[in-house]
């Protein structure tokens, strides 16, 4: 009894030929690509500083804690959306002892009166006008100051 051996479709490849080439992959995206809005944060660079009022404050920093009112949960390790970012300076954002950076970032927005996510929808929501948002940060300063 001879058995048959299943006859090839196709010839066999030559080596290397299977292998997929650089140019036929799809261009991966840049981490956080669909985040980045670069003509925002310079505008929210200008604005006066949340904590001393110093103007421009020259950073814009991102708020990063979890907010079940404004259904934000905190990613661990990735930058959040620009759209979440507020107007400090150097010292106010990571230097200083106090600094946002340096310790329970939820504690400090609440211990300078501020709702981060409520000014930061407000001050995104005025993107491209910077009267519009100089005016939202200077009534976020009032207000922290009759609390």
């Amino acid at each position: 009894m001879t058995r048959s051996h299943p006859k090839r479709l196709q010839p066999p490849a030559p080596p290397g030929a299977l292998l997929k080439r650089a140019s036929d992959q799809p261009q991966r995206k840049r981490f956080g690509s669909n985040k980045d809005e670069p003509d925002y944060l310079a505008l929210v660079r200008r604005l006066p500083c949340l904590y001393c009022g110093v103007e421009p404050c020259g950073e814009a920093a991102h708020v990063n804690f979890s907010s079940a009112e404004f259904g934000r949960v905190n990613a661990l390790g990735k930058r959040p959306h620009d759209k979440f970012s507020l107007p400090l300076c150097r010292d106010d954002h990571q230097n200083a002892r106090h600094a946002q950076h340096k310790g329970n970032e939820q504690a400090f927005w609440d211990g300078l009166g501020i709702s981060a996510y409520l000014v930061a929808s407000q001050l995104y929501a005025q993107r491209g006008d910077f009267v519009a948002m100089h005016a939202v940060v200077i009534r976020a300063i009032a207000d922290r100051s009759k609390r």
